[in-house]
C-alpha cells in the first residue's frame, strides 16, 4: 500500500519524511512499518533516506518528538488563558489525552506495543514526564499563588497528580481489547482522569 504526502505542505525534505513516516506508523504501527516503504512514499532512493535518519528507531524517534512539541505548545496556550488554575488542571486532562491517542495511533494499540515504543524513545519519554511536572507544579503555583487552593507540598502533589494519570492511562491499556481503543475508552477515560483532578483538589481546596 502507497501512502501519499501531500505536496503543499511541509517544504523541506526532512518534513516531507517526518509526514511521510507518521502517516506509515500510524496506519500500520511501529513494528511493521519498513524504511523501503517510506522512502517510496517520499519519491527517494533508500540510502538517501537513511542521509536523513540512519534507523527507523531514530526516525520514529522525531515523529516522537514533533508530538511532544506540539503537546507543549498547546499546554503553554491553555496556560495563557484567563482561567482557574482547576479549570487548567482539566484543560490538561483533555491536552494530554489528546497526544496519549496521537501516540497509540503512531505504535498501533495494546499495552505490549506502547511498551516497545516507550523503549524506543526511553529518553524522549522520560523528558516528557518531566515536562508533564513542570506544567502541574506550574498550573498548582497558579492556584496557590491566587489563594483557590494551597498544596502542602505542590511538587508532591503534582507527582502524585501524574503518577495516578499516568495509572489510569496503563489500565486502559492493559484492559483493551481488540481491534482497539474505541471512543468511548477515551471518553471514559476522561471522566476518569477529570474525576481524579476533582479528588484530589477536593483535598488541596482553600478551606475557608
Amino acid at each position: 500500500m502507497h501512502i501519499r504526502v501531500s505536496p503543499e505542505q511541509p517544504f523541506t525534505k526532512e518534513e516531507i519524511i517526518l509526514a511521510a513516516a507518521r502517516k506509515r506508523f500510524a496506519h500500520f504501527g511501529f513494528s511493521k512499518v519498513t524504511m523501503d516503504e517510506i522512502a517510496s512514499d517520499v519519491g527517494m532512493a533508500k540510502p538517501s533516506l537513511y542521509y536523513y535518519y540512519a534507523t527507523k528507531e531514530r526516525l520514529f524517534d522525531a515523529v516522537i518528538r514533533q508530538e511532544q512539541q506540539q503537546f507543549a505548545a498547546d499546554v503553554g496556550s491553555m496556560l495563557k488563558r484567563r482561567t482557574s488554575a482547576a479549570q487548567k488542571l482539566k484543560d490538561y486532562v483533555g491536552i494530554r489525552l489528546h497526544l496519549f491517542r496521537e501516540l497509540v495511533n503512531l505504535s498501533q494499540l495494546g499495552f505490549d506495543s506502547w511498551a516497545e515504543m516507550k523503549t524506543v524513545s526511553r529518553d524522549l519519554f522520560r523528558s516528557l514526564e518531566q515536562q508533564e511536572l513542570d506544567f502541574l507544579q506550574t498550573i498548582l503555583a497558579e492556584g496557590r499563588a491566587s489563594g483557590e487552593f494551597s498544596p502542602p507540598h505542590p511538587q508532591q502533589a503534582a507527582l502524585i497528580m501524574l503518577h495516578v494519570l499516568q495509572g489510569l492511562r496503563m489500565r486502559m491499556l492493559r484492559s483493551a481489547s481488540p481491534p482497539g481503543l474505541s471512543e468511548s475508552d477515551y471518553a471514559g477515560l476522561r471522566r476518569e482522569s477529570e474525576l481524579v483532578i476533582d479528588y484530589i483538589l477536593s483535598g488541596i481546596g482553600k478551606q475557608s
